[in-house]
């Protein structure tokens, strides 16, 4: 039993030497593959809160370089109420070339600790897709659902907003109750 404590106190001991805080554990990423139904299911799990959907793949060079913007609304936000969802479209790239773990891994080191998700079956779900979110084709993509789950603005739409302008729509739709 000694031993066992010993143990523990070591490992608290590492993780607060190289910076990891006891009262801040890692908060763990999960990623889910999804078909359009269960994404629909997700949203509607979330009324109540505005949402925003971020499509994204690991092949996309824009997406990769946006997303860090997707992880600092969340940390913003996200105690306001607003959901932050990543939807990796990898897969409608190469499929051969799919890796679901180059897909977590990017998502780990991004930090992000909100829903993450990947389109299992895009060909299959596309029609259900383009109805549920709008055009995502065009990657990067993002959407915002309002409380009710009503689209209130997409990425492709205009007129374009900069990260400003989104900052502000997000909180226009965070004061609604």
């Amino acid at each position: 039993m000694t031993g066992r404590i010993l143990t523990a106190l070591a490992v608290l001991m590492a993780g607060i030497l190289v910076g990891c805080a006891a009262d801040e554990p890692a908060k763990a990423i999960n990623v889910t593959e999804v078909r359009a139904t269960e994404l629909q299911k997700a949203f509607a799990d979330q009324k109540g809160k505005v949402i925003l959907v971020d499509c994204w793949a690991t092949w996309c060079a824009p997406c990769i370089k946006k997303f860090p913007h997707l992880v600092e609304l969340h940390k913003k936000y996200a105690e306001k109420g607003l959901v932050c969802v990543s939807l990796s479209m990898d897969k409608f790239g190469d499929e051969d070339d799919y890796k679901k773990d180059k897909v977590v891994a990017f998502l780990k080191d991004k930090g992000a600790t909100f829903p993450n998700f990947i389109v299992s079956e895009p060909k299959k779900d596309e029609e259900a897709l383009l109805k549920l979110i709008g055009d995502f084709q065009a990657i990067p993509y993002m959407v915002m659902f309002d409380r009710a789950g009503k689209k209130v603005w997409a990425s492709d739409e205009k007129p374009k907003l900069d990260d400003e302008q989104l900052a502000k729509l997000i909180e226009l739709e965070l004061s609604k109750k």
